[in-house]
């Protein structure tokens, strides 16, 4: 029975990825306790479990704005001008 009080989830990627990396220095150092070792392994897979999930959810968020960009009609040549340039001084737009 664990009598460490539950761990926090990160706000953001980059505050895991920062915990990460200290907990990976924690964890290279030859004075970390086997316990503490265990504690700290066990808070990292977290971290990778919850970065994973962020990752998967900003993936899903983009591919959401690449498809709703694609399905945008595409706006004729000439229309792209702005009226001034147009050869008959009116626009369709």
């Amino acid at each position: 029975m664990s009598t460490q009080p539950a761990k926090k989830e990160p706000a953001s990627f980059e505050q895991a990825m920062k915990r990460l990396e200290a907990i990976v220095g924690e964890l290279d150092s030859p004075d970390t306790e086997l316990e503490k070792t265990i504690s700290l392994v066990e808070e990292g897979l977290s971290l990778i479990r919850s970065s994973r999930d962020m990752l998967k959810n900003a993936e899903e968020r983009i591919r959401t704005l690449e498809e709703s960009e694609e399905d945008k009609t595409p706006v004729p040549q000439d229309s792209q001008k702005p009226a001034s340039l147009q050869e008959d001084g009116f626009s369709l737009l």
